[in-house]
């Protein structure tokens, strides 16, 4: 496992974990990005309308404790993880292994203080429930908002 620490002061330091604390996590530094998703499989996952996700390079992330692994398919037809506690069921990181591996992204209602965590951008306005209309100054990207490459 990769240990993401910092001696800086000035780095940004986040702390999170789930309902029951049998899992916890650390992430070092500013997120990329933060982007409300609302693919039908993050509508799934989170049973809402919606996921806000925290995006913060894969090496910055320590997380401790035994989550367990779901394994779905995104719209690309590739391979993302679900990462989530198997003791109280909060989903706590999703990764794609074709679109982005190299981030982590985290569920912005899992940090210890999430209220810094203000998304930027909306994902998979397609799938957007049709009663959510509050994109304030967002951007809104149809589908994913990075270039898979493929």
């Amino acid at each position: 496992m990769i240990t993401a620490s910092t001696t800086d002061p000035a780095v940004a330091v986040h702390e999170g974990g789930c309902l029951c604390g049998a899992v916890r996590y650390r992430v070092v530094g500013s997120p990329l990005s933060v982007s409300i998703c609302h693919c039908v499989n993050c509508q799934r996952n989170s049973g809402s309308a919606f996921s806000v996700n925290c995006v913060f390079p894969s090496e910055a992330l320590t997380m401790t404790g035994s989550p367990a692994v779901y394994e779905d398919r995104g719209d690309t037809g590739h391979i993302v993880r679900r990462v989530f506690c198997g003791r109280c069921g909060t989903p706590l990181e999703s990764r794609s292994v074709y679109s982005s591996p190299s981030y982590a992204v985290l569920k912005a209602g899992t940090f210890d203080d999430p209220r810094g965590f203000v998304p930027d951008s909306e994902m998979y306005c397609i799938s957007a429930m049709p009663w959510w209309h509050d994109r304030g100054e967002r951007k809104c990207y149809e589908r994913l908002n990075i270039t898979t490459g493929g």
